[in-house]
């Protein structure tokens, strides 16, 4: 068995996924399990640490530990403070801060990264910066650049110029769909048991990118259409799942004209069916777009923890110069 050399923790909210990495930066070991930080009673963090990955602790002592996601937020494990944008992998790795164990053993957790442009409201990541040097790194794109998406309950858009994470943006796309699906009348028309139904998502992605007076209008055609017997109800979840995604496209298309960036399509970065989804809808709509292959935020956190001399790879003292 290849020599076990980092625990890569990617901690969210409702779930955490731990990867054991060997020396060759290769995932020799995952486990996931619904112990995010909302789903960990009376805040017992290192229990649900143990619980995630406590074999992998028994191996060698010395493997570091580096945490991804929310376990560095106000309501996570320790609150570790933002960096902001332009932020690099040296930015992160100062930016880390440790957790005492048992044993005298540490749990390092990655900042995340703000961004404040102007007067506009700030935004926020947790998580998803490893992710994107991960995929940077499998596309041996290592100090490259990059337009990234990452689909899911809050969806972001980050472009990347040489090696640093420069702009990015927030859309609510996927807890809209669980809100309108949930707690709306259009939800109260929806049926299960339907095949998928790929025409109704692509109608609705177009509908998002022709229809002028915007999504809080373009939601009601989602009550109409079945109305009129024009939208089977089993579709009705495909058809709002369009509207969102194409509107969320639509938006960042007009931003990205506006800031003229240079980039060659689109890297996806997410779960299987969200990322087909988006990619359905940019093909629609005359983008390029490439899948990240899997282990994104494993091989982000690897080269944040390499960059901080957690791996024993690097002798010299890290600094942001």
């Amino acid at each position: 068995m290849a020599t076990p050399k980092l625990i890569a923790l990617d901690w969210g909210s409702t779930s955490a996924r731990a990867y054991l990495m060997s020396d060759e930066s290769e995932v020799i070991g995952q486990r996931q399990v619904p112990l995010g930080i909302l789903n960990v009673k009376d805040r017992d963090f290192e229990g649900a640490l143990i619980e995630l990955c406590g074999p992998w602790l028994l191996v060698r002592a010395d493997t570091p530990i580096v945490a991804a996601g929310m376990i560095g937020s106000r309501q996570g494990w320790l609150e570790v403070p933002y960096v902001q944008c332009p932020a690099g992998l040296n930015q992160l790795a100062v930016g880390m801060k440790s957790v005492e164990l048992a044993k005298q053993r540490k749990l390092w957790i990655v900042p995340g990264v703000s961004t404040a442009p102007g007067e506009m409201p700030p935004d926020v990541m947790r998580g998803e910066e490893a992710q994107i040097y991960g995929a940077l790194t499998i596309a041996e794109r290592t100090e490259g650049s990059g337009l990234f998406v990452l689909p899911g309950t809050h969806s972001k858009w980050v472009r990347v110029e040489d090696g640093q994470i420069v702009w990015f943006k927030t859309f609510m796309t996927g807890e809209l769909f669980s809100v309108l699906s949930q707690h709306s009348i259009i939800g109260k028309l929806m049926a299960e048991g339907g095949p998928p139904d790929p025409e109704a998502f692509e109608r609705a992605v177009d509908h998002a990118h022709r229809d002028p007076f915007g999504l809080s209008s373009q939601l009601f055609s989602a009550r109409t259409l079945p109305l009129f017997d024009k939208l089977p109800a089993t579709s009705i979840a495909d058809y709002l799942s369009g509207l969102l995604i194409g509107h969320e496209i639509y938006t960042a298309e007009r931003a990205m004209t506006a800031m003229n960036p240079q980039h060659d399509g689109v890297t996806l970065v997410g779960e299987v069916a969200l990322v087909r989804n988006y990619q359905r809808a940019l093909t629609l709509l005359g983008w390029s777009s490439t899948a990240a292959p899997a282990f994104p935020a494993a091989s982000g956190l690897w080269r944040i923890a390499d960059r901080a001399g957690l791996l024993g790879l690097r002798l010299q003292t890290l600094s942001l110069v």
